[in-house]
């Protein structure tokens, strides 16, 4: 590999929330948060210098080299024609769901989505005054399904404004094939439902399945949709918050605009999230991405075969996307509430608790991220495998 992934910073000096915590263990290892423990790609680096070197953080456009740059990888990846009147940004992409929610939904209005569910979104939610309509995911042999049935029924039932997408969905790593995105755009359009799509884990895919943005889908997707990415997941970037906001319907995009330009979002830009998405998305990294999920991918192989050749008590539901990994313990024999301590106090690892993260329907269930090195992946999975021989 050109890159070096099995070097990485000391995180617990540097404020990370998932290796810094002041009252975890000395010897901890973080696997909770999602965010990579690597480098970034070099580009970022070299983006970011001559601004820094400047000394100078005055107002600033955004240049026609950014624009550019975002619409070529759109084109570039997913053959999606992106127009510069289409997009806008904000600093992080679950604030861009709250303000889309307070644009194309009114207090008490319900919002649908996939459950299990990420707990910020739900956040997002309950703080637009709107009510949680859930679509539960179908476990099928270690794979999740979109019920549609259901799906259907509920919208019928419950007439939401939002149908609220999360595409790799988090935390179960499904990415939504054609098929599937076509039948929910068409009965979303059919019951007058506005899409939000989240789309931040989209750059890590794995084998041979394909991410596909919601306007990519096809021409009645951009009648009724907001797209929303962030190159933090894919790019380790959270430090530089930056999400991109697409939205192809022209009185969709004036009403959004004219909501976040009471924020001042336009005119207050970061100019080194700007440099370091400009970089990003020119193409200065797709190399770097492309190791990064062959050494992702090779973790997440490890982990699989580990538990399944050491009979560990798990059942891990294979990603499609994303680095993180989500495994059922309901017959583990250690219980289904407050998992996260027991993996924190007999092996000293800290994870995110399914229950407390994503609901109800996280209950029994972790959530690992592997965006580890190898060597650190190694020593994780050696003290849960000690874990369960001491029970």
């Amino acid at each position: 590999m050109k890159f070096d992934f099995d070097t990485t910073l000391d995180h617990k000096n540097n404020g990370s929330y998932r290796w810094g915590m002041s009252d975890m263990p000395n010897d901890v290892i973080g696997m909770g948060t999602a965010d990579l423990d690597f480098n970034c790609a070099p580009c970022i680096r070299e983006a970011l210098i001559p601004i820094a070197q400047e000394n100078c953080y005055n107002y600033r456009q955004r240049p026609d080299e950014y624009y550019k740059a975002i619409s070529d990888w759109y084109s570039r990846n997913y053959g999606l024609t992106v127009k510069k009147e289409w997009l806008s940004s904000v600093p992080s992409t679950i604030g861009a769901i709250r303000i889309a929610l307070g644009v194309y939904a009114k207090p008490g209005d319900t919002v649908i989505v996939q459950t299990p569910l990420f707990s910020p979104i739900d956040w997002a939610i309950n703080g637009a005054d709107c009510k949680l309509i859930a679509n539960p995911l179908t476990p099928i042999k270690g794979h999740y399904e979109i019920d549609f049935n259901d799906f259907e029924a509920k919208i019928k039932k419950y007439h939401p404004s939002i149908y609220l997408m999360v595409n790799p969905h988090n935390p179960t790593g499904r990415v939504f094939n054609q098929m599937e995105l076509e039948h929910l755009v068409e009965i979303c359009a059919d019951n007058g439902v506005t899409i939000i799509s989240d789309e931040v884990h989209g750059m890590i895919i794995y084998d041979q399945h394909k991410f596909i943005p919601i306007l990519a889908v096809n021409d009645k997707a951009q009648e009724i949709s907001v797209q929303i990415v962030s190159l933090s997941k894919g790019y380790n970037v959270m430090s530089l918050p930056h999400a991109i906001i697409t939205i192809a319907n022209p009185d969709m995009q004036k009403a959004w605009m004219r909501q976040i330009q009471a924020y001042s979002f336009g005119y207050a830009t970061n100019s080194f999230s700007i440099a370091a998405v400009t970089s990003i998305l020119k193409g200065e990294a797709d190399e770097w991405m492309h190791e990064l999920n062959a050494y992702l991918f090779n973790n997440l192989e490890e982990t699989l075969d580990y538990i399944k050749e050491q009979r560990l008590p798990l059942i891990p539901y294979r990603p499609e996307g994303s680095y993180l990994l989500w495994i059922d313990c309901h017959e583990a024999g250690i219980g289904t509430e407050e998992l996260a301590q027991f993996f924190m106090e007999k092996a000293h690892i800290l994870l995110d608790d399914g229950e407390e993260n994503f609901g109800s329907e996280g209950k029994g269930f972790i959530r690992i991220n592997f965006a580890v090195t190898n060597k650190i992946l190694k020593e994780a999975l050696g003290r849960i495998k000690k874990a369960f021989e001491e029970l």
